[in-house]
């Protein structure tokens, strides 16, 4: 046999394979010999790498049917035209608004900020678009439980919020307000105030809506049936997306058009027809949603008002065997026991028994 390696024995006396063979040493026969090592990661290629990795891959998932083609192509049009052409324009359009492109060297600053984040969004809306052909929906919510230790897809999901809801609303107004020639050189301030006014609401619903995803404060949205936010459901549904959803589409071509030099003043006759159009389109789409979202709150309200238990009487309270229910296992409506979670209800029949009798 061999001379055995400084440090050892090739199988350490065990017939385990070392982890790695000293230089210049051949493994004897029938030793299996272990990989190398992957080289360590480059910096700043191994990033974006990674992020590019399977972004062509559009394989349908096994479980899902075959892909509604007319209902996904509505959906990532209107997705490409609010989430990038609409992130471009949130920012040109709300730099203006806050007197940052008063000056021509400003004004190409801004530019190209809007177009960086042009690209990046694009880049956003692919994966989405992706996702949303293999899976026939959008990507879930971010995890219920423990979300505080999700600090990447936080400041991705509220960082694009503030782009799209906060800026996208202030520059919603400014510009849909300019397509309409409801903007002129005459009341310009007047709709800087609006707009600014509308950007400040926007804010305002941005920071509670980071509150409700670090938990903070759940007594006030921690029962969806409340009349607090019940409020703010219909709040969302009627005034939300009239504003980023109509009036951000038509301020979207508007302000997008003007970026990428394709809109001039010598251009202006046929861009705003353009935006007018599908401002109405998007008008038409927000009003069909509106229609949904009416049914499904009275649908909503009928299963509520189904759930309800039976109130008893003061006679039937009167005249109510508490033995003889016992005996029976009579069953007593409780709407608190039917929504208790299954594991916290099974138990031994006399304690099932003592908690009917207190209902």
């Amino acid at each position: 046999p061999p001379p055995p390696p400084p440090g050892g024995n090739l199988n350490n006396g065990q017939g385990q394979t070392p982890p790695f063979l000293p230089p210049g040493m051949m493994p004897p026969p029938g030793m299996a010999v272990p990989p190398p090592p992957p080289p360590p990661p480059k910096p700043f290629i191994h990033p974006i790498t990674h992020a590019f990795h399977g972004c062509f891959n559009f394989r349908r998932h096994p479980t899902k049917p075959p892909v509604n083609r007319l209902a996904y192509t509505r959906v990532i049009l209107a997705k490409l035209l609010l989430e990038v052409c609409g992130a471009s324009g949130a920012i040109w359009g709300s730099s203006e608004i806050f007197f940052l492109r008063d000056t021509p060297l400003g004004n190409e600053i801004v530019r190209i900020v809007a177009m960086f984040v042009g690209v990046i969004f694009f880049y956003r809306f692919w994966w989405h678009a992706k996702h949303y052909y293999q899976h026939d929906q959008d990507f879930p919510p971010l995890k219920e439980h423990h979300r505080r230790k999700w600090k990447l897809p936080f400041l991705q999901v509220f960082a694009s919020k503030l782009v799209l809801e906060v800026l996208g609303g202030a520059g919603a107004i400014w510009g849909c307000s300019e397509a309409v020639t409801l903007r002129n050189a005459t009341n310009k301030f007047s709709w800087r105030v609006a707009a600014a006014a509308v950007g400040y609401v926007f804010f305002i619903r941005w920071v509670f809506q980071v509150f409700a995803y670090c938990l903070c404060f759940a007594g006030l949205w921690s029962n969806p049936a409340s009349f607090r936010m019940t409020l703010a459901r219909w709040y969302d549904a009627f005034v939300s997306k009239l504003v980023l959803e109509v009036f951000g589409a038509a301020g979207a071509v508007w302000g997008f058009s003007e970026i990428v030099f394709l809109r001039t003043p010598d251009t202006v006759y046929i861009w705003r027809p353009i935006a007018i159009t599908i401002g109405v389109v998007f008008t038409l789409r927000w009003i069909f949603a509106l229609k949904a979202f009416v049914q499904s709150e009275n649908d909503a309200v009928e299963i509520k008002s189904q759930l309800q238990p039976t109130e008893m009487q003061r006679d039937e309270v009167a005249n109510f065997d508490v033995e003889k229910a016992v005996a029976s296992d009579e069953h007593i409506d409780d709407l608190e026991l039917e929504e208790t979670h299954s594991g916290e209800t099974e138990a031994s029949g006399e304690n099932e028994n003592g908690l009917k009798l207190e209902a």
